[in-house]
């Protein structure tokens, strides 16, 4: 893959993160790498086919970041681990990838709104896994697996607005109690 190729897809993220969707415009690539969007369409097929290999790829990276920073510890550390992540996306003053796909839908092929619905039930899974051992209260596994993601990317987004991280810090003392 070429050097161009993955600068571009890297402005692209962060474009995605820092802003939304529609930041990540071939006109806006090509201007932020210095070259003309007909030499981003070069690189991409299409718009809608970057946007997909940019959330397969940020799926693939996410959790092989999560596995890197949580092998060999317990559940309750795995979703400290996961506060983690979601608090330096905070401090970088980034989104997580897929909170800014779920707010665009309507800019989705129905191939990257799957993919999106993937890397969510991905990270269910991995909660609940995170979860398997706990025995705490009355609301199933399940449904708690969904409180902790919704309340994590819900303190994120909430955070970004405020620029402090009081959610962020609200719910990581509430995974502590667990």
């Amino acid at each position: 893959m070429s050097d161009t190729r993955e600068h571009l897809k890297s402005i692209a993220t962060d474009q995605i993160c820092t802003k939304n969707l529609a930041a990540a415009s071939f006109r806006e690539m090509g201007k932020a790498a210095g070259i003309k969007s007909s030499s981003v369409h070069y690189h991409f097929k299409s718009r809608d086919a970057l946007l997909l290999e940019l959330i397969k790829d940020y799926q693939k990276a996410f959790f092989e970041l999560l596995e890197e920073r949580t092998e060999g510890t317990s559940g309750k550390q795995r979703l400290q681990v996961l506060c983690d992540v979601f608090t330096e996306y905070f401090t970088k003053d980034r989104q997580c990838m897929a909170s800014a796909y779920s707010a665009g839908t309507h800019e989705l092929t129905a191939d990257s709104f799957a993919a999106t619905n993937e890397f969510y039930d991905a990270l269910y899974e991995w909660v609940l896994e995170s979860l398997a051992n706990v025995r705490f209260m009355s609301l199933g596994r399940e449904a708690l697996a969904r409180v902790v993601v919704s309340s994590l990317q819900g303190a994120l987004v909430a955070d970004r607005v405020r620029n402090d991280a009081v959610n962020l810090a609200a719910v990581q003392d509430w995974i502590a109690s667990l």
